[in-house]
């Protein structure tokens, strides 16, 4: 399973066929993409219209969701403060979905460098 960040989908979404594009086509063809609250927030937060809202509800609506459960919010504080000690200041959000991500197994499809920061994390290759 792979969990993808929001920079892939603004990328995917917005962008015209790309590899990056590509990719994420075939993960959601082989029903290996799954999403998390934080992403679903931060793309509806994007939409400009009811349109896009309802593209964005067709294509999330099926992708397994990973909870943001207490733990899952605790581990992100550790691996925000596991990342401080080692001079990296990182978004709680994104130790947040790095959490989910590690709890699951999966790997993180990213445009953010900042995740390649967090120990253990399995980083997605994006395309070039």
């Amino acid at each position: 399973m792979v969990l993808v960040d929001t920079s892939v989908w603004i990328e995917f979404l917005d962008r015209d066929p790309s590899p990056l594009g590509a990719e994420l086509e075939t993960l959601l063809r082989r029903g290996e993409v799954a999403t998390a609250g934080l992403v679903l927030a931060e793309l509806r937060q994007g939409c400009r219209s009811s349109q896009q809202v309802k593209l964005l509800m067709h294509v999330m609506q099926p992708l397994p969701y990973l909870e943001a459960d207490r733990s899952a919010w605790l581990q992100a504080g550790e691996l925000a403060s596991e990342c401080a000690a080692r001079g990296y200041t990182l978004k709680i959000a994104d130790c947040l979905l790095a959490s989910l991500a590690l709890r699951e197994g999966c790997s993180l499809f990213t445009l953010d460098g900042d995740f390649q920061q967090i120990p253990r994390l399995r980083l997605y290759p994006a395309p070039a």
